[in-house]
C-alpha cells in the first residue's frame, strides 16, 4: 500500500472522530439544554418560584404585575395607586437582599409565608396555585379603613375603578342607617348595605347610573347614595329647618317650632326637649349670614339628607360671640310635609370653623 493512501485513511480517520466528537458534543450540550429547561419547569412549578419572583419585582419596583396577582389571589378594592404605596411602605428601608422567608401557613388552609430581613417580620405574602399548576405571589394586607355604603335597591357602584360584586353585600332591603333614631323606620328609604373591608386609604366611589350621587355620614364611615338634587324648595326647607333648631339653645326659638317640624317620635327630638337653655344669657342681637346648602341626596321620592352650613351671631351690647354651625339632617315627607327624622352636628362643614 503506497504512503499517499494510508495518509488518506489518517485523514478520513480523524475527521470521523472529529464528527464523532462534535456530535457527542453537541448531545451533551443539548442535554444539558433539556435539563435545564425540565429544572426550570420543575421549578416553576414550586410554591418558593413564586416567592422569588414577587421579590425580583419588589426589587425592581415592577408593581403592575404584584398588583394584578393580589386581584386574582386574594380579590380586593383597593386601587392600583394605594397598593403600590402599601408595597413600597413596607419594604421602605429593608435590605432587599438579605431577605429570607419561612412557611407560616395555618390551619385555615391559605398557603402563607414570613417574609424576613434578620429576626424582623418585613410582611406577610400567600400563594395560590393557578389551573396551569403556576404559583402567584401577593402581599397580605392589614388595610384599617372599613366603609358602609348604602345604596337603593337595583343601583351599582364601584370603588377605585373596581366592579364591587354580590360578595359585598351585608345587607338587603334594610331602613337605612340615617334613620335609625325613629322609633319607627317603616317609612324610611330601603336599602341595599355593602360593607367595604380592609382598604388602605378612603374610597374613591362612583355610581352606575343618570343622576345618582352620594353623601358621606358626618359621624361615621358611611356613604348613602342616591339621586342628586338641585331644588330651591328643597334647600329653604332644610335651611329653614336648621335655623329652627339653631335657635333653641340661644332661647331665641322654642321646644314647640322645633316639634312642628320633626317627627317627635324619634332619638333627635328625645336629646332636644331635654336640652337645658335656660343658662343662656339675654341678648338683643341673633343674626344668621353665610347661609348655603351644601348638598341634597334623596334616598327615594319621599326621603332626603343634606349638608347644612351657617354663622349665627349672638350680641349683647359689646359682648357678641358667632358660631360657624354645620349640620347635616335628614328629612321624611310625613301627609306631604316634610319632617325632621335624623340629624347630626358637624361645624368642620363650615370653612369658617378653625381646624386644629
Amino acid at each position: 500500500m503506497s504512503t499517499k493512501k494510508i495518509g488518506l485513511k489518517r485523514t478520513a480517520g480523524i475527521i470521523i472522530m472529529l464528527v464523532v466528537l462534535l456530535a457527542c458534543v453537541g448531545t451533551s450540550i443539548l442535554v444539558v439544554q433539556m435539563t435545564k429547561s425540565n429544572l426550570a419547569s420543575k421549578e416553576a412549578n414550586l410554591p418558593e418560584s413564586a416567592i422569588s419572583l414577587y421579590l425580583k419585582q419588589v426589587k425592581n419596583n415592577d408593581f403592575n404585575g404584584i398588583y394584578e396577582n393580589s386581584l386574582l389571589i386574594d380579590p380586593h378594592l383597593n386601587s392600583k395607586e394605594d397598593y403600590d404605596q402599601g408595597i413600597k411602605d413596607i419594604y421602605k428601608g429593608v435590605n432587599l437582599d438579605k431577605l429570607m422567608y419561612i412557611d407560616e401557613t395555618t390551619d385555615s388552609g391559605d398557603l402563607l409565608y414570613g417574609i424576613y430581613e434578620g429576626n424582623i417580620k418585613v410582611a406577610t405574602v400567600k400563594l395560590i396555585k393557578t389551573a396551569d399548576g403556576k404559583w402567584l405571589a401577593t402581599t397580605v394586607f392589614q388595610g384599617d379603613n372599613n366603609y358602609i355604603v348604602e345604596v337603593p335597591e337595583g343601583v351599582t357602584i364601584k370603588v377605585n375603578g373596581l366592579d364591587v360584586g354580590k360578595e359585598y353585600i351585608k345587607q338587603s332591603e334594610v331602613p337605612a342607617t340615617n334613620f335609625s333614631g325613629l322609633k319607627d323606620t317603616s317609612k324610611a328609604p330601603k336599602v341595599t348595605r355593602y360593607e367595604l373591608t380592609n382598604l388602605i386609604s378612603e374610597p374613591q366611589i362612583t355610581v352606575d347610573g343618570t343622576g345618582y350621587t352620594m353623601i358621606k355620614d358626618v359621624l361615621s364611615n358611611t356613604y348613602y347614595v342616591g339621586k342628586g338634587t338641585i331644588n330651591s324648595d328643597l334647600e329653604n326647607t332644610i335651611l329653614s329647618a336648621a335655623k329652627t333648631v339653631a335657635r333653641y339653645p340661644t332661647k331665641d326659638g322654642t321646644l314647640g317650632a322645633i316639634s312642628a317640624i320633626t317627627i317627635t317620635n324619634s332619638d333627635f327630638y328625645d336629646r332636644v326637649k331635654t336640652m337645658d337653655n335656660q343658662w343662656y344669657a339675654a341678648h338683643n342681637v341673633s343674626q344668621f349670614s353665610n347661609e348655603d346648602v351644601l348638598t341634597i341626596v334623596q334616598q327615594d321620592e319621599n326621603s332626603m339628607i343634606g349638608n347644612v352650613i351657617f354663622d349665627y351671631l349672638i350680641a349683647s351690647g359689646s359682648t357678641s360671640k358667632e358660631y360657624h354651625i354645620g349640620y347635616q339632617i335628614s328629612f321624611l315627607k310625613v301627609n306631604g310635609a316634610w319632617k325632621i327624622a335624623g340629624f347630626a352636628i358637624d361645624n368642620e362643614l363650615n370653612p369658617a370653623t378653625v381646624k386644629y
